[in-house]
């Protein structure tokens, strides 16, 4: 075992002789016949990788940058752009949208009006410019990033320097604590790996951003892509994959309906009313930086 899967990176707690492990296959067609081990930490709940891994070799292309901005990408961005405004987004807001991938949030959002945009993402061609790090921003946006890193909390620190006083991050990753690794074909989805070196539970996540000085303006038990519009909620994607070769890969690849599989009536519920069955693996947490360096100043040494 590698010094990586020794010690839990979210709370520091060591990993317990019996600790809950699992041995979990890729669901990137690519690479689907390898398999990989996660253990959950006892004490945060949080679910680590355990070995270490060439990210650069599985990043080669990777299913989501073949993507393109669509109809249903509209709608999900329409639902994610929501609930950013609801946090307090301002057309005059200067926003990051750091792990960007082809920068289709970034389209979209400049469709609505959101003028001052930058992406930054160090495995897309055209979003790898550090330079975009040394600015700072009234608003980061985040999605399925902080799972991929090695240290969660240096991630966040960050963040933190990147973001001005009183401004406001969201962080959208998988909760831990939906996962349940006695059944990891179920939620290999979510798992990801091995690209998901680290997922955090909800109390975790809220922990570590208290730990900075940020103060919880909104959190989300379900993803922004759950939506009322039909097919368009994770239960019926989930339920698309499976009827497929159940790979990552077809959520960017051209609608399929060459499997019998499909032709079910578990198909149309699911399209129709998979909103009310959603399984909650996604969580979505809006944070606010202090508007006063002291009072974060203040937080930090109390933790």
């Amino acid at each position: 075992m590698s010094a990586e899967g020794e010690r839990c990176v979210v709370c520091g707690a060591a990993r317990a002789e019996d600790a809950e492990e699992a041995m979990v296959r890729c669901n990137v067609r690519r690479f689907r016949d390898e398999r990989f081990a996660v253990w959950r930490c006892a004490q945060c709940r949080s679910i680590h990788a355990r070995d270490a891994v060439d990210l650069e070799h599985y990043y080669g292309g990777y299913p989501v940058f073949d993507a393109e901005l669509d109809w249903k990408l509209r709608v999900v961005y329409g639902a994610m752009l929501g609930r950013l405004r609801e946090a307090g987004l301002g057309p005059e807001h200067e926003l990051l949208d750091y792990g960007c991938g082809k920068g289709l949030l970034l389209s979209f959002l400049r469709e609505q009006g959101q003028e001052h945009v930058s992406g930054y993402d160090r495995f897309a061609e055209g979003y790898d410019d550090p330079q975009v790090l040394g600015r700072s921003y009234d608003f980061i946006v985040t999605q399925d990033l902080i799972e991929h890193v090695a240290d969660p909390h240096t991630e966040l620190k960050l963040f933190d320097s990147l973001l001005r006083p009183g401004g406001l991050i969201s962080i959208g990753t998988p909760d831990a604590d939906a996962l349940d690794l006695q059944k990891p074909e179920d939620f290999v989805h979510a798992l990801h790996l091995p690209y998901h070196r680290h997922i955090l539970a909800m109390p975790a996540l809220i922990a570590a951003g208290e730990k900075l000085g940020w103060r919880v303006v909104r959190q989300y038990r379900t993803m922004y892509n759950n939506t009322l519009v039909p097919t368009m909620n994770p239960r019926f994607v989930l339920h698309y994959v499976r009827c497929h070769d159940d790979v990552f890969d077809l959520v960017a690849e051209d609608i399929r309906i060459d499997s019998w599989k499909l032709w079910s009536p578990m198909t149309l519920f699911y399209a129709f009313f998979g909103y009310f069955f959603d399984r909650h693996t996604d969580i979505q947490v809006i944070f606010q930086k202090p508007a006063s360096p002291g009072v974060q100043a203040a937080a930090r040494e109390a933790s």
